[in-house]
């Protein structure tokens, strides 16, 4: 998990807000609930991190958690094999590691 700043969590629709310092950028954090439980991070607007709590952000967090990574808004998972080696660089940068491959 990375560490965003100021942020919001929907503990209702597995997801949460904030800014990341790292990538300067907002970020909406997808929980898949999957045989091991991982995130999905896609780039949201500053407009939509300031609309935590209303039904146009769990709209937009419910298309971005069924694009899932195919998504133009996806940055990064958790999971490794999501990931091309432009999405690696961003994990990285914001202290995701999966080991020495």
């Amino acid at each position: 998990m990375i560490k965003l700043e100021n942020e919001k969590v929907n503990k209702e629709k597995y997801y949460s807000v904030g800014y990341s310092v790292e990538l300067k950028k907002y970020i909406l954090v997808d929980v898949v609930t999957w045989i091991a439980w991982y995130n999905r991070y896609f780039e949201i607007t500053e407009d939509e991190y300031n609309s935590f709590g209303t039904i146009e952000l769990d709209n937009i967090a419910d298309l971005l958690h069924k694009e899932g990574n195919n998504s133009g808004r996806f940055l990064f998972s958790d999971k490794i094999e999501e990931n091309n080696d432009e999405q690696k660089l961003y994990a990285g940068k914001c202290g995701i590691r999966w080991g020495n491959g």
